[in-house]
């Protein structure tokens, strides 16, 4: 199932942020520090109150590539305005995403905060998470490449995979969505995105192979020792 919507926001101009940062002595070496060491990820611990997802089970931890769009190189104001923009972007993605997989509840005000009118009806329309009255949610895979313009303009491709329970057994989801965000007077909101998202069922003995694959993973591989002097099947020397 592929859906695609856009509109056209109100945008602020990009070099707004980054004066006001300027302004304030020691935020630039905070930001370029920041910059140096962020890797991308972060540890997702055991789901929230009110989650669907399985409590016995770490979800997969988010992989974030963040990238600044095509042209010349950055300005010192850009820098420090990408190194700002990104935190955002990646907590925005999070938001959204924990709550369409693992927070129901949360669903509506994440992407009403996110999203602008147009775009949020679409997106709901679209069918987009996991099945109705699902339950111990898996998430096996989550992934985002953030691309940030010097334009106010972003795009995140955020990959899912994740799998449970639901009212007609057990389910797997293969989901991609392309999210197109401007930087407007209310800060970030997605305003097109392009969505592609496949279910399909998984049965019990799959999802037990699966597991036992995941144990074997951790188990220590065990070295191999060499024969020598003995005799093989055929009874000659090795």
């Amino acid at each position: 199932m592929t859906t695609t919507a856009s509109e056209k926001p109100k945008r602020k101009p990009w070099w707004l942020p980054a004066v006001a940062v300027l302004a304030i002595g020691g935020i630039v070496a905070a930001a370029v520090a920041m910059t140096a060491n962020d890797d991308g990820s972060n540890t997702s611990s055991g789901p929230s109150s009110g989650s669907i997802g399985d409590p016995e089970i770490r979800q997969a931890k988010w992989k974030f590539t963040l990238q600044r769009g095509p042209g010349k190189k950055f300005s010192n104001k850009q820098r420090v305005y990408f190194a700002k923009q990104r935190k955002k972007l990646k907590a925005m993605t999070r938001e959204v995403f924990d709550a369409l997989y693992l927070s129901p509840e949360k669903q509506r005000a994440a992407l009403r905060a996110n999203f602008t009118p147009k775009a949020r009806k679409s997106y709901q329309r679209a069918g987009v998470g996991v099945p109705q009255k699902a339950e111990d949610v898996r998430i096996r895979w989550r992934s985002a490449r953030i691309v940030i313009d010097g334009n106010a303009r972003a795009t995140m491709d955020v990959k899912m995979i994740a799998r449970g329970k639901a009212g007609q057994g057990a389910f797997a989801t293969k989901h991609r969505s392309i999210l197109y965000a401007a930087r407007t007077n209310d800060g970030w909101k997605v305003f097109g995105f392009n969505v592609d998202q496949n279910p399909f069922r998984k049965n019990k003995s799959s999802d037990k192979e699966e597991d036992k694959k995941n144990r074997d993973k951790k188990k220590p591989a065990k070295k191999d020792k060499k024969r020598s002097g003995g005799r093989n099947r055929r009874g000659d020397r090795s």
